[in-house]
């Protein structure tokens, strides 16, 4: 089984009240980005890392020459429809460069998935209590929720058609999985739980936090 892996690494992270993006930051000795880019490399078959424009000169001396690079769109899914048109394969795993702590196990349990599955989400349990933020301030039921993170796995054939037909009808979606979802109900799609350290480096808070754990995954 081949698997092609989409890198974002386009984003501004403006929450993190850096003058660089964020991803580039260091943690440890290396950069944000670099701690997923290896572990896909050496557990995926290709990897395609959507940068910013801005960023190009800077990311392009950073990466092996197996890399390949595309750049990045004004939202999150026209940088991961970029990176489709690049893919090789038919498997997809699509990630944010933000979620720098990827575990082999997690890895290997999506290539396992694969082949029954035709999508995957990956999950952090819910453990705070949420309301519907209306005049009732309802209760979810916190046993029936989970947190959608990176990485989100399709079908590269499945992945692309929908896209465009999001496109066409001028509509954004969230995530991976959600788009899915909406032009394919009935496809199967695998829920694996992943670490609550693979967590998105988002706020300056997250950053102390990912350089407290950083030298398990060095």
């Amino acid at each position: 089984m081949m698997i092609t892996s989409i890198l974002l690494m386009a984003g501004k992270g403006e929450r993190m009240n850096k003058d660089i993006n964020k991803v580039l930051l260091e943690l440890g000795n290396k950069k944000i980005f670099e701690y997923s880019l290896y572990k896909l490399l050496k557990y995926t078959d290709e990897v395609i890392c959507v940068v910013s424009k801005n960023d190009y000169d800077e990311v392009i001396k950073l990466l092996p020459s197996e890399v390949k690079v595309t750049i990045g769109g004004k939202t999150r899914g026209e940088s991961v429809f970029n990176g489709l048109k690049m893919a090789s394969y038919d498997n997809i795993i699509i990630h944010d460069s933000a979620r720098p702590f990827l575990d082999e196990k997690l890895l290997k349990d999506i290539k396992k998935d694969f082949d029954e599955y035709d999508a995957i989400l990956t999950y952090n349990e819910c453990k705070d209590t949420i309301y519907l933020n209306d005049l009732e301030l309802n209760v979810l039921n916190r046993d029936k929720l989970i947190r959608a993170i990176t990485p989100q796995c399709g079908k590269k054939d499945i992945l692309i058609e929908a896209y465009m037909k999001a496109v066409e009808e001028n509509k954004t979606f969230t995530d991976d999985i959600s788009l899915i979802l909406n032009y394919y109900p009935n496809i199967k799609i695998s829920t694996i739980k992943a670490s609550d350290n693979l967590f998105k480096i988002t706020t300056p808070i997250d950053y102390e936090l990912a350089k407290l754990i950083w030298r398990e995954y060095d």
